[in-house]
């Protein structure tokens, strides 16, 4: 999912990371691993600080506070893991979900040399990548925009679900026409004054 900032992409992080350990596990009938990374480890722990204690006062999750160790273990056995986003971090694990925030500034073998395999074995394991449109430096969310967008112009159904919100090649995107299309959040939590504002700039 590519969106702008402050569209809620890490509201939507926090459901599915919560659901994934709660709910989960009754749907599969065992046991889920789930690993979460973003570009910086700093955000990564952002969503354990938010999610990790509704688990432990709710679910009975045993919580690790130590920073690129961070974990919460559920009774059932469901482990959540945040790690760097760093190749060798996701060595040795093996995982049902995987979740990448702000995939525009991680690299390339993070995520195909550390993450995607950590899920080969696992049944209908599902990575979930979120950003922003990044910069010509973000070689891995390029690529699988691109990947996503040859699906769409060739009228394929993949294994890659791809969703972007920006404007239309064809409109002015210094109007709130292009805005309102690149923001899903404008009327909820963004309004179009706050952005009419940041494009004075």
């Amino acid at each position: 999912v590519s969106v702008a900032r402050q569209n809620g992409k890490s509201k939507l992080l926090e459901s599915l990371v919560g659901f994934w350990c709660t709910e989960m596990p009754k749907l599969r009938g065992e046991p889920q691993t789930i690993i979460t990374t973003a570009h910086k480890l700093d955000l990564a722990i952002e969503l354990f600080h938010k999610i990790a204690p509704i688990l432990e006062q709710h679910f009975g999750a045993i919580l690790t506070w130590a920073v690129g160790r961070n974990e919460a273990n559920l009774p059932d056995g469901t482990r959540w893991l945040v790690r760097a986003a760093t190749p060798n971090s996701f060595h040795g694990l093996t995982a049902d979900l995987c979740c990448i925030d702000e995939l525009w500034a991680v690299s390339p073998d993070s995520v195909s040399v550390g993450l995607l395999p950590t899920m080969r074995t696992r049944r209908s394991p599902f990575l979930f990548m979120t950003s922003t449109a990044g910069d010509e430096s973000s070689k891995e969310m390029q690529k699988w925009r691109e990947q996503g967008l040859r699906a769409i112009d060739e009228k394929k159904t993949t294994s890659l679900y791809f969703a972007e919100y920006s404007p239309a090649g064809d409109i002015d995107p210094m109007t709130p026409a292009a805005w309102l299309q690149a923001n899903p959040a404008i009327g909820s939590t963004l309004t179009l004054d706050v952005i009419a504002s940041e494009a004075e700039q």
